[in-house]
């Protein structure tokens, strides 16, 4: 008897899954500085984004997943939500923010 097959996501080989960890750590010490520190330039930045949010919880589960994310019936939510942190509400920022995540997002930004 053959066991059907399940479609997993594709799998990097073991030096991309370093790369790809080591940019999502990058995104989220710059995201953490520009949210805090460096953020005069943010609503320049913000008002390039296009779109909105899907509450896919995608920017919830860059590198590890947040403890304050909640799921009920296939959609995500903030449990502190209205309080999160500011690097959370700024998310994305720039281009570069959603190449750490896994699945789509609802924000995009047009070309230069």
């Amino acid at each position: 008897m053959q066991l059907p097959v399940i479609n997993e996501p594709e799998r990097r080989a073991p030096a991309e899954e370093i790369r790809y960890r080591a940019l999502q750590i990058q995104g989220k010490i710059r995201r953490f500085i520009r949210s805090n520190v460096y953020t005069e330039k943010n609503e320049e930045l913000l008002a390039r984004r296009r779109g909105e949010c899907t509450r896919c919880g995608a920017c919830c589960k860059i590198l590890l997943r947040c403890p304050f994310l909640d799921e009920t019936n296939g959609e995500y939510s903030c449990s502190i939500y209205g309080q999160h942190f500011a690097q959370c509400q700024i998310f994305p920022l720039v281009p570069q923010d959603l190449k750490e995540i896994e699945e789509d997002c609802g924000y995009y930004f047009e070309p230069e």
